[in-house]
């Protein structure tokens, strides 16, 4: 299995980070993870071929995760994709993804391959075997319900397992609370979110010995020379902060 880490930023994109955007081989497969506002430009600087992708999983509807969509997908049709794609939606907003991309004049009559839009459940998606991505729903959005419900939508959010026979990853996309996840560590290679979990959080798993966790999401502040890096480094003594930086790649 091979990650390759197109976005690691947060939210506010830097001049060293896009925002999230994540694209996975295995066993043939492959497929992205979110699609930031600036994803277009992360796949262009990854030198992603646009016609290799089968599948885009949106972990969440904030622009940080799913506002590129509609970039790349008028750029496949522009590059000549023949190919169908699958873009699987939190199954809340799919309503919403449908009339969103048509009023970005996006429709299939008028591109170069199809587009299936799917509703995406907590479980278990298969992309053909050994593959597959299992969902569980996380608290992140849960602050936004009261003002949700008033439009009638209801907030969902995603961390996913990724499994190739023995071979799994985790990523976290973002969270209320690392207390969400702590459980789905073990015995695998996780990517989690540093910008909402609090310092005592972070510096928890830092100190816990577990090598195979890395950072991803990172703000302003835990950059190099940023405020909350030097205080993990004050209160909790650590003097490494294991984050990923776009363009690297992991392969389990």
């Amino acid at each position: 299995m091979k990650i390759t880490v197109l976005g690691s930023g947060s939210a506010f994109s830097s001049p060293t980070r896009f925002n999230s955007c994540y694209v996975l081989e295995a066993a043939g497969e492959k497929f992205m993870i979110d699609c930031g506002s600036d994803a277009m430009k992360a796949l262009q600087k990854g030198g992603v071929d646009l016609s290799s992708v089968r599948n885009i999983f949106i972990t969440h509807m904030h622009a940080d995760h799913a506002a590129g969509l509609p970039a790349v997908l008028t750029a496949m049709h522009v590059h000549g994709r023949r190919a169908p794609i699958s873009v699987h939606i939190p199954f809340t907003q799919l309503d919403f993804a449908k009339t969103w991309l048509a009023n970005m004049f996006i429709y299939d009559e008028r591109l170069s391959f199809r587009i299936s839009l799917e509703p995406l459940k907590p479980g278990v998606v298969r992309l053909g075997s050994p593959v597959e991505l299992e969902f569980f729903n996380t608290r992140h959005l849960q602050k936004y319900e009261k003002c949700a419900a008033s439009f009638g939508i209801e907030p969902v959010s995603y961390s996913v397992i990724v499994r190739e026979g023995e071979k799994v990853f985790f990523f976290s996309s973002d969270l209320a609370s690392l207390d969400e996840v702590r459980g789905r560590l073990d015995g695998c290679v996780s990517l989690v979110e540093a910008t909402h979990p609090n310092l005592d959080e972070v510096a928890s798993l830092m100190t816990g010995g577990s090598g195979s966790v890395y950072f991803t999401h990172i703000p302003q502040e835990l950059e190099e020379g940023g405020e909350w890096r030097a205080e993990l480094a004050a209160r909790f003594g650590v003097k490494e902060f294991r984050s990923v930086s776009d363009g690297q790649v992991i392969e389990i």
